[in-house]
């Protein structure tokens, strides 16, 4: 942050000073122009000055004195001086060009220069009645004998007159940033005598801006020394201060900042002290006192400390009011396009970057602000975690309830009698001789026994857990049976198991258009449709439309579809009772799902109380059903009693280590949330390092396990390997190893993973997000705007990633 120039003698330092840009050009040398002005002014005055003698005998005595003479004439040229100034300033534009304030720096950097102080005031003229008693009394001291004392006091007026005259030369210098002169007008006054310590200081803004900090602290010395002569002065504990904020005693100045011996010049002070807090990260107490009295240039700063306290909503309003004063802000614009990314307007977003990169897609004003991407903090934080578990976006808009229906969902196979029947048809059409149509009967019956074979071995695969191994057996009847909605349905259900639902709603949705009967394929599709952004009111519209029409195999499946549509559609379900004694995990898992939805404790703790007993070993029933016991509850009070889930020795680890992405997400997290993360590792890595099967399961759970434990180097590593020498690599695999490089500080090696990712799965919104957060930090601002773009046009909030304000590089550019 840089100092800048202060001036305390405005009589209406109240009020918000108006900053002028003047020209740069070099003008003359002020005293050069002085000597010229006296010169003329000398004979030029005589005639009016003759008179005046008559009138005022102890003029008479200045003929013959010749340094007094000048002196006074050299005052009458500094009055001069000052109000054609002031005539400047009255007839120039007083509208401020947009300065805002630089983003405080981080806490951990230290600061060795003062803060910026924007001027306060305007040296107002000096009174004319005093300047005309001080003469008069010059006079009356002449005409009782004390000629002596009368010729000291005309030397003052001249001495007083050629203070203010410099000091008002060096403030309008000031303006026009002509740093040099200013300097050497400032030095005039100094030299006076009067005022010094306001003199100084507003030297030692000139001496910064022309970087010679050695003579900022001469000046702030000079300053500091003279302080006692305006100990009276109404501005006196305001100087105080900013001696104090150039000296770097930031704490000491809040003494005379939030104790000032007047309230002359509050608006300023309060200015000063907001931006004091800030460099304490005292946010609260840096808006409280810029709301005491601000000013249309105030709201960009007060929008900039509502956004780091996270207060983005009120942020923006404030911006948007700093834009309608000051509409080509680059700083008010970047700061909007932040803060319009806090709030998920990505279309605002955009908005604000083409606006920005219209002229030029090399905009300087672009890199204002640089930021860093970063995962988001209450993501790992455990304390935040236990208090809103249930209000994250992993239990939140239904999410939780779509998953344990893709994770207790059936699988299904041919009808074994329309297989034989398709066999029987070809024996019979052997025996007439129609060889053709046989070969292609019996063919036709031979691919379906071929397919029911890989059929039931993939299943025996999902019983054993092992989703991966049976992806293997069902592609591969698939492969031969290309067109049959039953592998669709299957396929749909274990990619939806592994957390990759992008080609879960391409093979649910296959199915239902091979087969329009098939109604659960069609609402399974729209849950994957749901996961992944994508508008699914069409197939809702066909499903609803076409119910009526369906043959179902009981009233017992209609029942459970028609409550599952409910369930889909926001409608109330009256109750369950069509249920009955049927014991179908799917059936329970909907009444969960819709309990959820409906946040009814009693209902979602029966729910998975009855999957409980229907898997007893089960890590999904299990874990939920503990969780469901303190619904709502802040997990915190309660995680003695949930550590107890993991003693358990009778749990099906298989399901975490080769199982449905669910129940490794619900056992990680809750371990996590539970803080037992650390006792169950090395029993992982033990199971690691003594399995004979794949690994790639176990290594799923580690690398999961070490991002929510901020270990992020240690799962990078587990998912690089499970990536690049397993093969594994899917989208949701390609993800988390992304996360974890972007927590232990890879980015280049998150974006390619990213990339991939968001190539394999087209709406996944998270990488593309992130995608364009990396972007703009490598100031790629046309890639990071077409990836806002993509997700620009759902309710999308990410649950991964945030980023900060990177103040590093404008520290080292001195910006600070």
């Amino acid at each position: 942050m840089a100092a800048q120039e202060v001036d305390l003698n405005d009589p209406n330092a109240n009020q918000e000073s108006q900053d002028t840009e003047s020209s740069e050009e070099s003008t003359p040398s002020e005293s050069g122009l002085k000597q010229k002005i006296i010169a003329f002014l000398a004979s030029a005055l005589q005639p009016i000055l003759t008179p005046m003698m008559q009138r005022f005998p102890a003029l008479v005595m200045l003929k013959h004195n010749k340094k007094a003479l000048f002196a006074l004439i050299g005052g009458a040229v500094s009055v001069l001086l000052l109000i054609i100034s002031l005539i400047v300033f009255i007839f120039s534009d007083d509208e401020p060009e947009p300065s805002p304030p630089p983003p405080p720096p981080p806490k951990t950097t230290k600061i060795s220069q003062a803060p910026q102080v924007e001027q306060l005031s305007k040296k107002g003229n000096v009174d004319e009645s005093e300047l005309g008693q001080m003469i008069k009394k010059a006079n009356i001291l002449y005409e009782q004998g004390d000629k002596l004392e009368a010729l000291d006091l005309f030397e003052h007026i001249a001495i007083f007159s050629q203070s203010l005259a410099g000091y008002n030369l060096g403030v309008i210098k000031l303006k026009e940033k002509e740093y040099e002169q200013a300097l050497q007008s400032f030095d005039m006054a100094i030299a006076s005598g009067e005022d010094v310590a306001v003199s100084a200081i507003n030297a030692a803004y000139a001496a910064h801006k022309l970087g010679r900090e050695d003579l900022v602290d001469y000046y702030v010395g000079i300053s500091s020394s003279h302080l006692f002569e305006s100990n009276t002065a109404p501005f006196y504990s305001f100087l105080y201060s900013l001696i104090d904020v150039y000296k770097g005693f930031y704490f000491e100045s809040f003494s005379s900042l939030l104790n000032p011996n007047s309230q002359a010049y509050k608006a300023h002070n309060n200015r000063i002290a907001a931006r004091i807090f800030t460099l304490f990260n005292d946010d609260y107490n840096a808006l409280a006192m810029l709301k005491k009295t601000p000013t249309k240039k105030d709201n960009l700063a007060i929008a900039q400390l509502h956004a780091r306290v996270g207060e983005y909503k009120q942020a923006r309003q404030y911006i948007y009011e700093y834009l309608n004063t000051f509409a080509k802000d680059p700083y008010a614009l970047m700061s909007l396009q932040l803060i319009e990314l806090k709030l998920g307007n990505f279309k605002e977003s955009v908005s604000v970057l083409n606006r920005m990169m219209r002229q030029d897609e090399k905009n300087p004003d672009l890199n204002l602000y640089p930021i860093r991407v970063k995962l988001k903090e209450e993501l790992f934080d455990i304390h935040k975690a236990q208090e809103n578990f249930w209000n994250r976006k992993f239990e939140h808009e239904q999410i939780l309830g779509y998953k344990i229906l893709y994770y207790y969902a059936p699988f299904r196979i041919f009808d074994a009698k329309q297989n034989l029947e398709v066999i029987q048809e070809g024996g019979m059409h052997l025996k007439i001789n129609n060889i053709e149509l046989a070969k292609s009967t019996l063919g036709e019956g031979s691919g379906i026994a071929r397919v029911n074979q890989n059929i039931t071995l993939a299943l025996r695969e999902v019983n054993q857990n092992n989703i991966r191994k049976a992806q293997e057996f069902m592609l591969k009847a698939l492969s031969i049976y290309p067109n049959h909605a039953i592998l669709h349905y299957n396929m749909g259900v274990l990619y939806a198991q592994a957390g990759d639902y992008d080609n879960a709603y391409t093979h649910f949705l296959r199915a239902y258009h091979l087969d329009s009967n098939d109604v659960l394929s069609g609402l399974f599709a729209v849950i994957a449709g749901r996961l992944t952004y994508r508008n699914v009111d069409r197939i809702l519209s066909s499903i609803s439309a076409d119910f009526s029409d369906i043959s179902f195999e009981s009233n017992e499946q209609r029942a459970f579809l028609l409550s599952f549509l409910r369930y889909l559609n926001n409608v109330p379900i009256e109750d369950f009772a069509w249920m009955g004694d049927f014991n179908k995990p799917v059936y329970h898992a909907l009444k969960s799902a819709y309990s959820l939805a409906k946040q009814d404790p009693a209902m979602i703790m029966q729910g998975f109380e009855t999957l409980q007993r229907i898997y007893p070993k089960d890590v999904v029933a299990n874990v939920m059903y503990e969780l469901s016991r303190f619904y709502k509850r802040d997990l915190k009070e309660v995680a003695l009693e949930l550590n107890e889930l993991y003693y358990k020795k009778d749990l099906d680890m298989s399901s975490i280590y080769f199982g449905a992405s669910l129940a490794r997400e619900l056992y990680i997290y809750t371990s996590f949330i539970t803080g037992t993360l650390l006792t169950i590792e090395p029993e992982i890595e033990h199971k690691l390092l003594s399995t004979n099967e794949s690994n790639a399961g176990i290594l799923q759970v580690l690398g999961l396990l070490n991002i929510y434990s901020g270990h992020f180097e240690k799962a990078f590593v587990y998912y690089n390997t499970l990536i690049d020498d397993l093969k594994e690599d899917d989208p949701q695999t390609r993800f988390l190893g992304a996360v974890a490089a972007l927590g232990a500080g890879r980015h280049e090696n998150a974006v390619a993973l990213l990339q991939i990712s968001k190539m394999e799965s087209v709406t996944n919104l998270e990488s593309k997000f992130a995608l364009g957060l990396l972007y703009q930090e490598a100031k790629n601002f046309k890639a990071a705007r077409d990836h806002y773009e993509q997700v620009s046009s759902s309710d999308f909030v990410s649950e991964y990633f945030d980023f900060d304000i990177d103040t590093n590089p404008m520290l080292r550019e001195g910006s600070l």
